[in-house]
This record gives structure tokens, sequence and C-alpha cells, in this order.
């Protein structure tokens, strides 16, 4: 892709964002950032802003609540609530293997307890079984006023790298 057609979308964005818009696109352009400087393994952490904390037999993963992860309904998006969930649970399964291997989602089940409001969506996930080819997770996602908003299992795939 040109950088010129880059430049000519990015200039006409700007040209009628709103102070909203504005922190959206900071926080994307961030993430490439973030991405590039390797603070983050993947694009979607990256634009996330996830921030990672491993902790005694869990991990966990923190995000900021604004436009770019919200729904029309102005919560988080279940998507996004599902990603990070996601993400929490296969880190901590990949920690849990030996250099070669890696965990892969082969199923995920989420349950919706109650709308993501407020600034920050905390994420935590703990093993519930660690098998010789499979890893069960399960993760839990809490707004910062500790509501629970989501409860979700997941089965890991281990497998060769």
């Amino acid at each position: 892709m040109e950088k010129q057609k880059i430049q000519e979308l990015f200039d006409q964005c700007m040209e009628v964002a709103t102070e909203d818009e504005l922190k959206v696109i900071h926080q994307l352009l961030l993430g490439v950032q973030r991405k590039k400087q390797k603070w983050n393994d993947s694009y979607i952490a990256a634009i996330l802003n996830m921030e990672k904390s491993p902790a005694d037999n869990e991990y966990k993963i923190t995000i900021p609540i604004n436009s770019l992860t919200e729904n029309s309904l102005g919560i988080v998006h279940g998507g996004i609530t599902t990603t990070v969930l996601d993400t929490v649970m296969g880190t901590l399964a990949n920690t849990l293997l030996p250099d070669g291997y890696g965990a892969v989602t082969s199923n995920l089940t989420i349950h919706f307890i109650a709308p993501g409001k407020g600034e920050r969506m905390e994420t935590i996930a703990k093993v519930i079984h660690k098998g010789t080819k499979t890893l069960v997770m399960e993760g839990s996602a809490y707004c910062e006023n500790g509501k629970k908003i989501a409860h979700c299992t997941a089965t890991f795939f281990i497998i060769k790298k």
C-alpha cells in the first residue's frame, strides 16, 4: 500500500475528527508503535492496549474501556471481551508449556453476566486442568468497580511449534 494514499486518508480523517475520534486514532497509532517496539506480541493486543501481569497460578490482562472497545450501546463489545479473555487464558496456557510447544484455542464458552462499563476492564485466567494434550482454563472479566461482567471456560490443544 502506498504511503501517500495512507497519508491522504489520515489527513481526511484528521480534518473532520471529533475529540472522541481523535482518541481512537491516537490509540490505533499508539498500538502500531507498541507492536513495532515489541511491547505486545500481536497487533490486536497492542491496539487494545493490553497490559499483561503474571501472578501465582493465574494471569491478568487489563484494557481501557473507550470508544474503540464499546459497542453501539456504549458498553464493552462482547467480541472484545471474548478476545481479551481468550488472550489471557491462552497467554497463561502458553506460559505453562515447555519450549517448542504452544497452546491454541479449540473451544471457548462464554457467559455474559453484566454490561461492561467504566474506565477499565480486567480479565483473570486460571488453570482448571493441565494434561499432556490439552489444557482447560477459566477466565473472568471485571469492571474496575469489581463487578463481574463475563465468565468463560476454554480448552487449548497443545501443539508442537
